[in-house]
Parts: structure tokens; sequence; C-alpha cells
């Protein structure tokens, strides 16, 4: 009888050992799938623009998720004063509604900007603006400059 029990428990606790490492390796790959799956369906879409006219360029990073849009915008003009800021706003069908944390001349404010998907490309109007509940709106949305990006490869 002495010499039977160490290997029956030897076989008994080899064999519940093993069935607890398969079942963590069955629950990991069941979570590790889930997540994964999660994830993958969760991504953001990044969309990048670009507009050059003569020595003049301007950029803008979209990264969209769902209805929620951020980014930066920047806009660098030969030789003058540049205007960089990130974007957070949000999208409906083929419109964006962000606020601009526009910095330029050694200032920051807010900006609203209304992007307007379009294909391959993306505009927007600037202008005239005035101060309204502390963000700065154009003063007559139907005029001034509209930019015109075209889509790009993001870098």
């Amino acid at each position: 009888m002495r010499l039977l029990f160490p290997p029956i428990a030897l076989l008994c606790l080899l064999t519940s050992c093993g069935q607890r490492s398969a079942k963590n390796e069955s629950t990991t790959s069941v979570d590790s799938i889930a997540h994964t799956t999660a994830t993958e369906s969760t991504q953001p879409d990044t969309l990048c623009y670009r507009q050059i006219v003569g020595r003049d360029s301007t950029t803008l990073q979209l990264i969209i998720d769902d209805s929620t849009v951020t980014g930066e915008l920047a806009v660098i003009p030969f030789e003058k004063d540049r205007a960089l800021g990130s974007i957070s706003g949000t999208r409906s069908k083929n419109q964006i509604l962000a606020d601009w944390q526009r910095s330029g001349e050694g200032v920051t404010q807010a900006y609203e900007v209304l992007f307007t998907l379009k294909g391959d490309s993306v505009t927007w109007r600037d202008g005239e603006r005035v101060e309204k509940n502390g963000k700065w709106v154009l003063k007559n949305p139907a005029q001034g400059y509209e930019y015109v990006l075209m889509k790009t490869d993001c870098r």
C-alpha cells in the first residue's frame, strides 16, 4: 500500500494542475478574442487634408470616432503669423461643428468652425468674426474665404 500511494498522489496532482491550466488558457483566449473584437470595432478613423496656395499651406487632421471628432488644424501663411491648434467637435452626416483652440501671435482663442466633408475634400469658411459666449464665430457665415483642402496621406 505504501508503494501505491506516492504514484497515485502524484498522478492526481498532475491531473488537477493540467485541468486548471487548460481552464485558464481557455478563459484567457475568450477574453483576448472579446477584447480584440471590441477594440477593432471601435477604432477611430484618421483623415488628413492639405491645401497649398502659392507659399501658403493649411493642414487638417481629423480623428473621427462615431460622432466625436478631434484633431489638429494649422494655417501657415508664408512670412506671416501662423494659426495652430487642436479641434474638438461633433459630426452629423457630412458636417463637423468644432471648436478650434487657435493659437497665434501669442494668444489662444476658441474659434467655432463648421467643416463640410465632400468626397476627398473638406471645406470651411473664414472671415470677419465676432465674440459670442466666449467663442469667435463668423459674423456672416455665407461670406468670407472658403478653404478647400484635399485628402492626403497622414504622416
